[in-house]
């Protein structure tokens, strides 16, 4: 696998806005292919289209230019097409025409359209962009949703004023390019308000810290309206001036295979996913699809977006070391929508640590051997990104490293606020932050949410402080629990799990939920009542708390977020109401 550290200067990232960096890439190499779609959806095998840097910046103005008629600068703009190169014209077309951009999801009949609806009610957008083949359901939902008149366009009937956008002057720094509405772990979805400044910021960071330059090649299967796939999938390689080659999410989750066989195929270098895509691979290409791959150019995995976890980096590394792949090639990440994806990233591989379980419930940090009794593997997520700081704070003072706190985040990529929330922007964004000698430091500082520590110069997240289990004084998290929970049903089909406090007059107990999977052929051979004595004998031993509730729930029960996160919260409130779709019987025994 090739070596690529970072580059001290990226060609093409001293652009300060996306539309800026497309057409420079358009003016001086306009042939060459800066998107390619392979559609699985028509055809099992991939039909790709490509566009090169000069038919982007043409399709994109023409979408400006009708925008234009009916949106002034500032509006904003729904995306809620599928996954393809339209939706990308439509998200570069809005930043032409200086609207706001509100990536979503087209409306799809197996999906609820609760947040949806929602998202536009709060966005209130003065235009949606959408598709012939979605425009009636869009139409349709816009109307019942939107109590004023929206427009709807359709990115696949080019309007007739094709040729260059309105002239609306250049976008300023300051000049809000779209709205991230986050995924709704813990609430209701907010609108993120991420500046060109941000956007600009956050895809140089990435790109700097991948030492990416225009021979590059990045694979993505990750949704647009999600902020890892919009970054690292659109931003980062239109500023770079590299290529990209994408491939829509549902074509990943049927297929695993067909995300590796594109980095095969178009010698991808740098590609990105969350936790959950590294096991999918694991479990389900076969060796007919091994036999195949080449994974030798790919000089960067970015595994962000969820708990990053040891087993599933080394099991990836392990399987796939036969096609070329090596585990310095892992490169967890941390990030959140509040500052525009990127906060900090690994260099040199997968850092993986095993720490004291008990004295991180402390607020403590102290090594420990892998088998020790209270040991919890953790997986570093790296150093800052340039231009990013992070500092561990408690109260709000700086704390020293290995202790454990909350992430503080300041740089140019950080979001100005939410869009009209006032008061949260308040609580999350400006704070100021103590440091280690007691002076006030700038309010700049956003707060995240996240707990974590560093340690030799890397960080360590724990968990959302909002999740952390309070048992007897004592922290338990959630993260580290559902490890243990796993382990202990090793040869059971589980989807996932989740781990959340029950409350009551009684006090604050632990719950788990076991979310099983249909896995044809697969038998396990316990019953109900071993599998819950098997996972309360792991938790309280390793723990040290036993857990007073386990239940499973039947394959697609467990409540997540957009972007697929357990939703901890919903599931512990569903639980408490009794509506979780609880799994009676013992069907995986059959």
């Amino acid at each position: 696998m090739p070596s690529h550290a970072p580059a001290t200067a990226v060609r093409g990232t001293e652009f300060h806005d996306l539309p800026r960096a497309v057409r420079h890439w358009a003016s001086l190499r306009g042939a060459s292919p800066a998107l390619t779609f392979v559609d699985y959806g028509t055809d099992r095998r991939g039909v790709a289209t490509t566009l090169s840097y000069a038919e982007l910046d043409r399709r994109a103005s023409a979408v400006a230019a009708a925008l234009a008629v009916h949106c002034r600068p500032g509006d904003r703009v729904a995306l809620t097409a599928p996954q393809g190169l339209d939706y990308v014209v439509g998200f570069l077309g809005c930043l032409y025409a200086r609207t706001v951009a509100v990536p979503l999801y087209a409306p799809e009949f197996f999906r609820s359209n609760d947040r949806l609806e929602a998202v536009l009610r709060d966005a209130e957008p003065s235009c949606v962009l959408t598709t012939l083949a979605g425009a009636q359901e869009v139409t349709t939902l816009t109307r019942a949703t939107c109590g004023h008149a929206t427009t709807v366009l359709c990115l696949d009937d080019p309007p007739a004023a094709d040729g260059a956008a309105a002239d609306t002057g250049p976008a300023a720094p300051g000049d809000i390019a779209y709205l991230q509405y986050t995924s709704g772990s813990t609430r209701t979805p907010r609108g993120v308000l991420i500046g060109n400044d941000n956007l600009a910021a956050a895809a140089r960071q990435s790109a700097e810290q991948s030492g990416l330059t225009e021979q590059d090649v990045i694979v993505s299967w990750l949704p647009y309206f999600h902020d890892m796939g919009l970054i690292t999938g659109i931003a980062m390689p239109l500023l770079a001036g590299a290529r990209a080659v994408h491939l829509a999410p549902m074509a990943f989750v049927q297929q695993p295979h067909r995300w590796l066989r594109l980095i095969s195929d178009y010698g991808g270098t740098w590609t990105a996913a969350p936790n959950f895509a590294l096991d999918l691979c694991v479990r389900r290409i076969t060796g007919d699809h091994m036999a195949t791959l080449r994974l030798d150019t790919l000089h960067t995995l970015c595994n962000g977006s969820e708990q990053v976890r040891s087993d599933s980096v080394l099991a990836f590394a392990e399987k796939f070391a036969a096609c070329g792949f090596a585990l310095s090639g892992h490169a967890p990440g941390y990030g959140l929508a509040e500052a525009t994806l990127g906060v900090t990233s690994a260099l040199d591989g997968a850092t993986i640590r095993t720490f004291d379980r008990a004295e991180l419930a402390d607020g403590r940090v102290r090594r420990c051997p892998p088998g020790a009794p209270q040991a919890w593997q953790l997986v570093g997520c790296g150093t800052p990104l340039p231009g990013v700081q992070v500092r561990i704070a408690d109260q709000g003072a700086e704390q020293p490293a290995d202790r454990v706190g909350e992430i503080w985040v300041s740089g140019p990529n950080v979001s100005p606020g939410y869009w009209r929330r006032p008061e949260e922007t308040q609580r999350s964004f400006g704070a100021a932050l103590l440091d280690r000698d007691g002076r006030p430091t700038a309010p700049v500082w956003l707060r995240t949410g996240d707990l974590g520590f560093l340690h030799e110069g890397e960080l360590f997240v724990t968990g959302r402080i909002k999740d952390v289990v309070v048992i007897d004084g004592r922290n338990h998290y959630p993260s580290d629990i559902e490890v243990t929970v796993r382990s202990a049903l090793d040869g059971m089909p589980v989807a996932t799990t989740a781990a959340f406090p029950l409350i009551d007059e009684k006090g604050e107990r632990l719950v788990v939920a076991v979310e099983l999977r249909r896995a044809p052929g697969a038998v396990a051979p316990v019953t109900r009542e071993e599998a819950v004595r098997s996972v309360r004998r792991a938790v309280g031993g390793r723990h040290g708390v036993e857990p007073y509730e386990v239940v499973f729930l039947r394959p697609g029960a467990m409540p997540r977020t957009s972007s697929g996160k357990v939703r901890r919260h919903a599931c512990a409130e569903r639980h408490r109401l009794g509506t979780l779709d609880y799994l009676e019987t013992e069907w995986w025994t059959s």
